[in-house]
């Protein structure tokens, strides 16, 4: 199943777009109006980036959670997405945010739900990355717990078939457990992905488990075992870091023995039903062109390699257009290479 992985507000702009600093216009019409060009390339599905009311282009920054941006557009687009690409055949993932949300946001800006987030011994919020302006919910008051599995419920009643869950290591184990057993007691079939990446910065499940995963493999491959068990599946870091540690030595996966054997052993460790969702690049990452340098074989055998494995994976809009940290590096024109788009499509 390939996914194409978009960023709303950079991908395309249709009818009453609201472009200006910040947001370039892009909008959920647009997604809707550029399905044909979305499937042309053999996806099965596609992945969003938040659509609530937000501070910032990417959505990561929530003000409200009960209401769609209005540059993004509104309640009822994100219906006809919904529906237009369920008809289609197609699959689509909603973005969560469970961890924190922008000080804009009522919850934190009204003061009236204090206890519903962190704070340092000095009483200044607990802010993720450091940043005090992104406040981070107690996921372990049961008052902040229901109403952010509420908004969970929420998407599954829109009929989203997946739900990726940004910064999955922020909120405690016993949140996700909750979220997961309430959401999958009413929605069994809907996936819960979670963003697991980065440093350790967490208490593990099970601190021994992870110690000895932590002296066999690397310390990413450690924090995604963590979740096997608890979330449906994760987005596969691991594999993503093995890839590019190829590409940077300018050898293709695709000759490279050595990483077929790491990545068979990688798959091998997780239980059958957990799923790892592959990728190449994606929002917070450089563009994979751009890890290649340049090399246009180097993505297509990447793009190969990927694919090969038939596990879920996702397409990070523009990779088909070469584009390398937002921006083609090809003297100003678009990459739209054949060779490159036979790579990505899968059968129908």
């Amino acid at each position: 199943m390939l996914l194409y992985h978009i960023l709303i507000d950079r991908f395309a702009v249709q009818d009453d777009s609201r472009g200006e600093v910040c947001f370039k216009g892009g909008n959920l019409k647009g997604i809707l109006a550029s399905l044909d060009y979305i499937q042309s390339l053999g996806t099965n599905g596609i992945v969003l980036s938040p659509f609530y009311q937000t501070d910032a282009y990417h959505g990561y920054h929530i003000t409200d959670y009960e209401q769609v941006d209005p540059h993004f557009g509104t309640w009822d687009d994100v219906r006809r997405l919904v529906d237009e690409a369920h008809r289609r055949g197609m699959v689509i993932v909603a973005d969560f945010v469970a961890n924190h949300c922008h000080e804009k946001n009522a919850l934190f800006a009204e003061g009236k739900h204090r206890d519903w987030f962190r704070y340092h011994k000095d009483g200044s919020v607990l802010g993720f990355a450091g940043l005090g302006f992104l406040p981070m919910f107690n996921t372990d008051n049961p008052e902040a717990r229901d109403y952010l599995t509420e908004r969970g419920l929420d998407l599954c009643r829109l009929g989203f078939d997946a739900i990726r869950l940004d910064h999955a290591t922020g909120p405690s184990y016993a949140f996700w457990e909750y979220f997961s057993r309430v959401l999958h007691a009413e929605y069994p079939k809907v996936h819960l992905i979670g963003e697991v990446w980065g440093k350790m910065d967490f208490k593990p499940r099970h601190h021994l488990r992870y110690w000895l995963n932590s002296l066999r493999y690397s310390r990413q491959e450690a924090r995604q075992l963590e979740y096997a068990g608890l979330l449906d599946g994760v987005l596969d870091f691991s594999f993503q870091q093995m890839i590019c540690a190829t590409v940077h030595k300018g050898m293709s996966p695709l000759h490279d023995k050595l990483l077929y054997k790491k990545v068979k052993s990688h798959f091998a460790r997780y239980p059958a039903s957990f799923r790892l969702w592959l990728f190449l690049d994606n929002h917070d990452l450089n563009r994979f062109l751009f890890e290649c340098g340049g090399n246009k074989a180097l993505l297509e055998d990447a793009l190969t390699f990927t694919k090969q494995w038939h596990k879920p994976w996702l397409l990070y809009y523009g990779t088909e257009k070469g584009f390398a940290n937002e921006k083609t590096i090809f003297d100003g024109t678009p990459y739209a290479d054949e060779r490159v788009r036979q790579c990505m499509a899968l059968p129908q």
